[in-house]
């Protein structure tokens, strides 16, 4: 078994903030403070659909174009993280870190970003060797004077 780290209050993840970095609004948490609401879930998007947890899109443009992201409202993240604690949370044993279907969902879910990881880079690496090949044709025929 994993050790999972006990959940900390809602409340107490805002006055951990610190001056000068952005967080979420006021009342709304960003995804790495429901993930330490509710150490235990390993599909954080799973249980908030399930457990109507309001969320809001916000995004900032800048320099290089628009990042968007998902805020969540702190009083409902509270809510689900009591409920979790009392067992009574709209809860998939897939969606949870300590069981044995969560392990394995998460394992699976690795695998897949690795596969995508590394067909992605054959196929750049292959676009990249054929643009090389063909500079390279292209050099020696105009080298030669065809």
């Amino acid at each position: 078994m994993t050790d999972i780290p006990a959940p900390v209050p809602v409340a107490e993840l805002i006055t951990q903030r610190r001056r000068g970095r952005y967080y979420a609004r006021d009342g709304y948490l960003s995804y790495g403070e429901v993930a330490a609401a509710w150490p235990v879930v390993g599909h954080i998007g799973a249980v908030v659909e399930a457990n109507d947890v309001r969320t809001l899109q916000a995004s900032a443009t800048g320099t290089y174009g628009t990042n968007t992201w998902i805020e969540y409202h702190a009083d409902d993240v509270q809510r689900v993280a009591d409920a979790i604690a009392d067992d009574t949370a709209v809860l998939r044993p897939e969606w949870l870190r300590n069981t044995e279907e969560g392990r394995e969902a998460q394992r699976q879910w690795y695998e897949q970003l690795h596969r995508e990881t590394v067909r992605t880079r054959w196929i750049w690496g292959s676009i990249v060797l054929v643009l090389l090949l063909g500079a390279g044709v292209l050099w020696f025929l105009t080298a030669r004077g065809y």
